[in-house]
């Protein structure tokens, strides 16, 4: 889903400049695609259909399912091709999805991860690894990185290697308001594939029971229709859109969350303070909230060695992030496909 709330404002600049917008997707990125773009066209996509294992390690996992991917990839740069035929597609663009070129018009991908991140026991393939996703890259006339050119979040993820790179700032559907009243005390954001959403649901449930915080828990579903029972200092949400989810972010003093890359993003935007809890195995969340805590901007640790006051305790030495960005880079990097 992080996917698809950072290509909102692409999609935003896109419609702004009056060009015909249409969406393709899978999941629940295409579910919440559907909620805030209900009179666009919307493509469904084959999915990857990316399994996460409670036992095995989510590396290991991954490494089994790759010719799977590989077939999802080609079937789904076939639909992308009936798509473009049918629909007189002039322009594609494509978060992280390989197969999302044609072979007769311009295309961009976007990704902060040029140079991907292994566990320390297969390290020594990293070289292999990045050298295949950059040749990937390489089939898009633009690659983007959602950044800023110096400075970056992402660090070495997305150093440009060799790659045609344009780094376009913090791509955040979010929009900073000067004047809001601080409601809660905890946000609590949860994303990403399960079994792991699941697993770190149940695991803050438990160390937030008894808790006297003025609590907000969204739990990333949408399309989920059971809501969960209310207590009095504890609100429970399913899903909320982009207006809804920019207000609580604001009226909170921390946000607890996954340190996904557009979670990151938006926490940037709104110069927010976190508590990052990197999804297991997820190198890339590791990398990013590691950093983030090495700069001094915000604190992560994991979710069995989290003890929630304390956490809120140790956020008090980190700056949170600033939230002074801007979005002219999107603008430059949209002028030159536009030409």
């Amino acid at each position: 889903m992080g996917h698809a709330t950072r290509s909102i404002p692409i999609i935003n600049e896109f419609l702004y400049r009056g060009c015909e917008v249409q969406l393709a997707s899978s999941g629940s990125a295409l579910i919440l695609l559907r909620q805030e773009y209900p009179k666009l066209k919307l493509h469904e996509l084959v999915s990857y259909d990316v399994h996460y294992s409670k036992i095995i390690p989510l590396t290991l996992s991954l490494f089994f399912q790759i010719p799977k991917f590989l077939k999802r990839i080609r079937e789904e740069h076939d639909q992308i091709e009936r798509i473009v035929r049918d629909e007189k597609i002039d322009l594609m663009i494509s978060d992280s999805r390989f197969g999302c070129w044609a072979e007769h018009i311009p295309s961009a991908f976007i990704t902060h991860q040029i140079n991907l991140q292994l566990p320390w026991t297969i390290r020594w393939l990293s070289p292999f690894v990045s050298y295949f996703n950059r040749q990937q890259i390489k089939k898009f006339k633009y690659c983007w990185v959602p950044d800023e050119p110096t400075d970056r979040i992402s660090g070495k993820l997305s150093e440009a290697n060799g790659l045609n790179v344009r780094y376009m700032g913090m791509l955040s559907r979010f929009e900073k308001d000067k004047l809001v009243e601080i409601k809660y005390d905890l946000l609590v954001l949860l994303s990403g594939p399960e079994p792991q959403r699941t697993l770190l649901e149940q695991k803050l449930l438990t160390k937030l029971q008894g808790t006297l915080l003025n609590v907000l828990f969204v739990r990333g579903m949408p399309g989920y229709s059971i809501e969960m029972k209310q207590t009095p200092n504890m609100i429970y949400k399913n899903h909320l859109n982009a207006k809804e989810l920019n207000q609580v972010i604001q009226e909170s003093k921390i946000v607890l969350s996954r340190s996904g890359y557009s979670t990151v993003m938006d926490l940037a935007k709104l110069g927010k303070k976190a508590i990052f809890i990197p999804t297991p195995g997820q190198t890339e969340q590791l990398y990013l909230a590691r950093q983030l805590r090495k700069r001094k901007i915000a604190y992560c640790t994991n979710v069995d060695n989290l003890d929630i006051a304390a956490a809120i305790k140790f956020s008090s030495d980190y700056t949170g992030f600033k939230g002074e960005y801007k979005n002219d880079l999107l603008s430059v990097a949209i002028n030159e496909v536009l030409v």
